[in-house]
């Protein structure tokens, strides 16, 4: 059997080792930022270019295609999903994802479908201007609200809101992480995760639930996830109706799936999803507790390629990230202890002396993680805490800024 080619939009290198995993040939298109040297060495045909660019996209897609045609189009990546399914559209090959992408790209419209549907409740608003977001708060009788952009990413530019002298000081903030509208909604309380799912064909399967922590208010930036989610079985089952529905609304095909909720006090709401992997590695601690692979799952659909089978190694995993601000590092120790600590996947740390660090905007100002496993829930966040904290980080406070 001739072996499959796959076009590659973005993305990073986990995804081409899921590829060469399953011996499938690919070309790549890759933003400057996130070349690497694997990219360059092992795609048949590599561009670096700004992907989003849809024009140039399948000018290029359309010339690689007649030289050595591919079997299919793969994006699991944040900006490279909406140029991967037309590409898969003008090629037409197995890749098209464009309702669910376009709908949860654009958080506005995302809103408007579920309220078409009368699916997951929640009161927004389309904010152009600082007055329209003044008169949401106010319509909100005194309930705290959030702002963010409508197509951001990485928790950039999201800030709780709970009167008119904090909406004045955080809309700039929220304005400059976007050139279009900002959306407001009314803030969900309650504990927060995300879900999990992978999709054939507009079948839908929920893979795993994801516990998270993140800073304190105003901000959102994620600092833990744990799984499995520790939830009570209606709570759960909750959870995955909505989840599946949400799919069905969007008009989900054949990806995964990162959808995060907040389970409020009248059920499960969306916050918002995105139609690819879950980041901070909770693909890879979803692929270690559950066994399903995403990536690879995906990939094999697409190409009508044996199912991967599913081989769970842990009961349970935990991330902790770094995540400073405000800082000037002095030094770090004490690496290589951390790293044998027990249950420790991996410790990754970007921390260097000299390093001086701004306000912890979103997760790219973090600075790295501590994975680990354990025999349950609580033994897997107590290996993280406990290895991210043998990290020794001497720093120096700088002024705080915007």
């Amino acid at each position: 059997m001739q072996q499959k080619h796959v076009l590659v939009v973005g993305g990073r290198d986990h995804t081409l080792d899921k590829l060469d995993k399953l011996g499938v040939r690919y070309s790549m298109m890759q933003t400057p930022d996130l070349v690497t040297d694997k990219q360059v060495r092992d795609s048949e045909r590599y561009v670096v270019m700004d992907y989003r660019d849809v024009e140039e996209v399948l000018l290029v897609a359309r010339a690689w295609h007649a030289k050595d045609p591919f079997d299919a189009i793969v994006s699991l990546a944040e900006y490279g999903m909406h140029a991967a399914s037309l590409c898969a559209i003008d090629l037409q090959l197995p890749g098209d994802n464009l309702s669910a992408v376009q709908l949860t790209r654009d958080k506005i419209h995302m809103r408007a479908a579920m309220e078409q549907h009368r699916l997951s409740p929640v009161r927004y608003q389309t904010c152009a201007r600082l007055e329209d977001a003044l008169a949401f708060l106010h319509s909100l009788d005194g309930q705290p609200m959030v702002l963010k952009p409508f197509d951001g990413g990485g928790s950039e530019g999201v800030f709780y809101v709970e009167n008119e002298a904090a909406l004045r000081e955080r809309w700039p903030l929220t304005q400059a992480a976007t050139a279009s509208p900002i959306l407001a909604e009314e803030f969900l309380e309650g504990p927060e995760f995300s879900v999990e799912s992978i999709s054939r064909n507009g079948r839908h399967e929920i893979a795993i639930i994801t516990e998270k922590i993140t800073t304190e208010l105003p901000t959102f930036v994620e600092l833990g996830h744990q799984v499995p989610a520790r939830l009570a079985p209606a709570d759960k089952a909750a959870i995955e109706s909505l989840v599946l529905g949400f799919l069905e609304v969007v008009g989900q095909r054949t990806a995964p799936a990162h959808t995060e909720i907040r389970l409020t006090r009248s059920g499960p709401r969306i916050i918002e999803s995105q139609t690819r992997i879950g980041g901070d590695q909770i693909w890879e601690m979803c692929e270690m507790v559950s066994g399903v692979d995403l990536m690879s799952e995906t990939i094999c659909e697409l190409l009508s390629l044996p199912q991967p089978p599913r081989q769970p190694v842990a009961s349970a995993a935990a991330i902790r990230f770094f995540p400073l601000q405000h800082a000037r590092i002095v030094k770090v120790e004490n690496l290589e202890q951390a790293e044998r600590a027990p249950g420790i996947v991996r410790v990754k740390c970007t921390l260097k002396p000299g390093q001086e660090l701004g306000r912890l905007s979103g997760s790219d100002s973090r600075q790295g993680y501590v994975l680990c496993t354990g025999k349950d829930i609580d033994e897997a966040m107590l290996n993280a805490e406990t290895g991210r904290d043998l990290v020794k980080v001497e720093w120096e406070p700088l002024p705080a800024t915007v």
